[in-house]
């Protein structure tokens, strides 16, 4: 049998493939829509918001990015016709974002898209088997979150 830490090292492996696999079929569905996966986390990030718009810095924050980025992902989503910005009632000196009718057919149609790709990904698979599966994966990841790794010389 082999150690733990091998079999630690081939877990790794084997998640950032898959992850990898998965990111790359995203990416070839998202771009048929002339999106790429971060716009695509945008558009979600401002669908998710407030009935009356979300500010660059909500989307930012969602992303993980700095407000610049946002911003930047924003204005490229509004020329494209997705999303619109009007001036904050609250505040003069900001916008809030909002989905158009077009921004949100897109978005519709694209998760319909990843949903069907989902499914294909694991036709076949006996159910229990993607169920193990998840479940040991939302363990690797809650070990991962609850411990700081750090380099051990």
């Amino acid at each position: 049998m082999q150690d733990r830490a091998t079999l630690a090292l081939q877990l790794t492996a084997a998640v950032a493939a898959a992850y990898a696999a998965i990111q790359r079929s995203g990416d070839r569905a998202l771009r048929s829509f002339g999106l790429s996966h971060r716009a695509y986390a945008a558009l979600q990030a401002i669908d998710e918001g407030e009935a009356g718009g979300v500010r660059p810095s909500d989307v930012a924050r969602r992303l993980g990015v700095s407000r610049a980025a946002a911003t930047t992902f924003i204005q490229r989503l509004e020329t494209k016709g997705l999303v619109e910005t009007t001036p904050d009632d609250d505040d003069d000196r900001m916008v809030r974002v909002n989905l158009t009718r077009h921004g949100i057919e897109v978005l519709i149609r694209a998760g319909q898209l990843q949903r069907r790709l989902a499914g294909r990904t694991i036709e076949g698979l006996p159910a229990s088997a993607i169920i193990r599966t998840a479940t040991l994966l939302e363990s690797f990841e809650a070990r991962l979150a609850g411990r700081q790794l750090g380099v051990v010389s």
